[in-house]
């Protein structure tokens, strides 16, 4: 029951999030409540990939974090080019999972039939974490160390980061 409840909002979700960021149009400014959305909206779907949600925390810290102009821009960038098709590849997942677990209920279908399904959810699933690796290969390639230990100390006040930097 839980289970549908939260997969039914991460697809209500998902609607709203290509809604938001259509209205947003070429505008690449985002505000930083805006950012604190996409964070809260990623969240939810942050069970889909194992790789964490960055960006949203990195753009709402910016300044604490001390970016320059240079990783913002790269930062918007990445966004602009990626946030859409993995939100669109993340709501497909769980229209497949529902799908799934609706079809596995049914005796008419056969093993290899969803084995076949679980198949294609795994390969949407690489798709994101191939997209959510090229944020991270952002990530680490344009932060210095001190930017690194800040986000580290930022990252521990967050619900979704805290606990992640426990190396």
């Amino acid at each position: 029951m839980k289970f549908s409840v939260s997969l039914l909002l991460v697809c209500l979700w998902g609607a709203e999030a290509t809604a938001d960021m259509e209205s947003l149009g070429a505008k690449d400014e985002l505000s930083p409540h805006t950012w604190e959305a996409l964070r809260e909206r990623m969240s939810l779907l942050n069970n889909i990939s194992y790789l964490p949600s960055l960006l949203p925390t990195i753009m709402k810290n910016r300044h604490a974090l001390g970016l320059r102009k240079e990783q913002v821009a790269a930062f918007r960038d990445w966004r602009r080019n990626n946030y859409q098709t993995m939100v669109d590849t993340m709501n497909i997942i769980v229209e497949k999972r529902i799908e799934l677990s609706q079809r596995a209920m049914r005796p008419d279908v056969t093993q290899s039939n969803l084995n076949a399904m679980q198949e294609e959810i795994f390969d949407l699933q690489r798709e994101v974490f191939s997209i959510r690796l090229s944020c991270r290969e952002l990530v680490t390639g344009t932060f210095t160390e001190d930017q690194w230990s800040s986000f580290a100390f930022i990252a521990a006040d967050d619900p979704q980061l805290s606990g992640l930097f426990a190396y």
